[in-house]
């Protein structure tokens, strides 16, 4: 059963999550850095540079992964390899992704686990339509008063036999196809021509397709473009989670290092909270050097804790997901994407089993080591 009431608190939540860090705070509210390593901790992370994934370099820039006895480094790679670089052993041992990258590889790498979620990308997809195609969108159906569900399901009768341009048994096709079958429709509804997001863009703008399941690189382009968007968010499907993959093994032997790597990540969203346009900056600066777009300061913040949501602590955390009925209770999502990946398209052999999501162990160990309500970021020693 799809849950649209928990994503629809979502945005309650958030006024009270980004409520919860206003203005400058000293380093004793996020606890004392470590005075002098007797350990310092490699970590590579395999990566892609997104805005919300540019999150991760806070720590490197304002020096906070040396306080934290952590030598954190990037490897910069696509999007669909980083959880097979993982799972090899000979590259990058973390990886910054969605947890339903563990439920479609599990089954090739039983090691692989999930660590830990720190970004709820409640809007991270779109149905985007071009200018002129006669359909109509959702907030058209919905002022013409149509109830929620109501225009949700008016926009999926629309795509009867329409061409949607996506990435096939990947969760990009994951979120259309859940929502035709949410409506009762058969996948064959729609029919699907087969791109990896980037091919996918190109030739969706060139004609192909009726519509295109846009990522949130995509959404503003075409958006600018005129392109209209039908649906997006929790009116296709549950939020993906991004945060920190890694092996079992690998939590095993480096749980202090990959606490500390977590708790950097919160200082990091609770500095960005308080100090929006310089990251902003930076942020968009480092993403357009990196892969030549064109991502401003205002598409930076009508990201942040809009389209995506960031818990700024460990108790913000369990309130958004890891407790049950949370707008985006990791459980729920994690069985809605072995459903599609098992169920629906037949993709992988069994469903991947709970267990293979670590993050219910990671937040009851950094609880316990760092607690639930931490607040404020050490002092810097570099800068954006």
């Amino acid at each position: 059963m799809r849950t649209n009431k928990r994503l629809a608190a979502l945005a309650l939540t958030l006024g009270l999550v980004t409520a919860l860090v206003t203005g400058c705070r000293s380093a004793a509210d996020a606890g004392a850095p470590i005075a002098g390593c007797a350990k310092t901790t490699n970590i590579q992370i395999a990566t892609t540079p997104y805005q919300d994934s540019l999150i991760m370099s806070l720590g490197t820039q304002l020096g906070w992964y040396r306080q934290a006895c952590l030598n954190v480094t990037f490897q910069n790679v696509a999007l669909t390899t980083i959880a097979k670089i993982v799972a090899s052993g000979h590259g990058a041992p973390v990886g910054w992704r969605t947890s339903s990258e563990i439920n479609q590889a599990q089954h090739l790498a039983p090691d692989l686990g999930y660590l830990y979620p720190w970004d709820i990308c409640s809007s991270c997809s779109a149905l985007m339509a071009r200018p002129g195609s006669g359909l109509k969108s959702y907030g058209e159906f919905a002022a013409s008063g149509m109830s929620r569900a109501a225009a949700i399901a008016a926009v999926i009768d629309e795509l009867h036999g329409k061409s949607i341009v996506t990435t096939l048994k990947n969760s990009r096709a994951e979120v259309i196809q859940s929502a035709i079958q949410g409506q009762g429709k058969p996948l064959d509804w729609a029919s699907y021509v087969d791109l990896d997001p980037a091919s996918g863009y190109t030739a969706f703008l060139a004609g192909t397709g009726d519509t295109y399941i846009a990522g949130l690189p995509q959404q503003q382009p075409l958006a600018d473009k005129g392109y209209t968007n039908l649906l997006t968010g929790s009116e296709l499907s549950p939020p993906p989670l991004n945060g920190f993959l890694t092996t079992k093994a690998y939590w095993t032997e480096n749980k202090d290092a990959l606490l500390a790597l977590i708790r950097v990540t919160f200082m990091a969203i609770r500095y960005t909270d308080a100090n929006r346009e310089a990251v902003a900056k930076y942020v968009s600066q480092t993403y357009n050097k990196q892969t030549g777009s064109t991502l401003t300061v205002a598409d930076f913040d009508r990201y942040w804790q809009k389209l995506e949501t960031y818990p700024v602590n460990a108790g913000d955390a369990r309130k958004l997901m890891f407790t049950p009925g949370a707008p985006a209770y990791w459980r729920a999502i994690w069985d809605e994407d072995n459903n599609y990946f098992f169920g629906t398209t037949h993709s992988i052999p069994e469903p991947a089993p709970a267990s293979a999501f670590l993050g219910e162990e990671v937040q009851q160990a950094y609880v316990a080591k760092f607690g639930a309500g931490e607040t404020g970021w050490w002092k810097a020693t570099g800068s954006l």
